[in-house]
C-alpha cells in the first residue's frame, strides 16, 4: 500500500479494467451504545398478549422453572404441561457492523449442574418448523415461537432509534497489515 493511499484513507484497485475504491476504514457501532438502551426485545404470550416477557442481552433460557431468565408459570392443557422446566434458548446478540440485534432460538437450554445442553421433552417450534436437536436458527420481528407445540408467544424485536445509532457510529481504521 501506497502511503499517498494510506493519507486519502481509500485504495483504488489495479486489476485490469477494475479501478475499484475501497475505503480504508470500517464503519461500525460502539458498543457503549447498548448501556443506554431501554429493552432488548421480548415475548408476548399470544393467548393472553398483556403478558410480556422482556428479554436481556445474551442467553435467555424459556421455561417454566423460577431458575430461567424468562420464566413462565406451568401452562396447563388437559391436565398436562407441554412446555419444559428449561425448554428453549433465546440468545440476543448486538451486531455491530449492522448496528441492530439478532436473535438466535435453540431447543432446549444447559444444565445448571453438568452444562451438557438438554433438549425440550415436547419441542420448539419457529413458524410452524419443529427445531431439531441441537439447531440454531434466526428469529426475525413477529416470529413465532411455540414451546411444545401448545403455548405460543411471538418475538418482539428491539430496534435502536437511528439518530441513537447514528451517534455511536466510529469508523476503524484499517490496518496495512490486515490488507492482502
Amino acid at each position: 500500500m501506497k502511503s499517498r493511499d494510506y493519507e486519502n484513507g481509500a485504495i483504488q484497485c489495479t486489476h485490469l479494467g477494475c479501478g475499484q475504491i475501497n475505503q480504508l476504514t470500517l464503519p461500525y457501532y460502539d458498543e457503549r451504545i447498548l448501556e443506554g438502551l431501554p429493552e432488548f426485545g421480548r415475548l408476548v404470550y399470544q393467548a393472553d398478549p398483556t403478558r410480556v416477557f422482556p428479554l436481556r442481552l445474551g442467553a435467555n433460557v424459556v421455561g417454566h422453572s423460577s431458575t430461567c431468565d424468562v420464566s413462565v408459570e406451568r401452562l396447563v392443557h388437559g391436565d398436562k404441561c407441554y412446555i419444559s422446566r428449561r425448554h428453549c434458548t433465546i440468545e440476543v446478540i448486538f451486531d455491530k457492523w449492522k448496528g441492530r440485534f439478532r436473535y438466535q432460538l435453540r431447543d432446549g437450554a444447559s444444565d445448571i449442574n453438568s452444562h451438557h445442553y438438554k433438549s425440550s421433552l415436547n419441542g420448539t417450534l419457529l413458524n410452524g418448523y419443529l427445531l431439531q436437536n441441537g439447531e440454531k436458527i434466526d428469529i426475525g420481528d413477529q416470529g413465532l415461537v411455540g414451546l411444545g407445540g401448545k403455548d405460543f408467544f411471538r418475538l418482539e424485536t428491539f430496534r435502536i432509534p437511528p439518530r441513537m445509532l447514528e451517534s455511536y457510529l466510529m469508523l476503524k481504521p484499517l490496518e496495512p497489515d490486515e490488507t492482502q
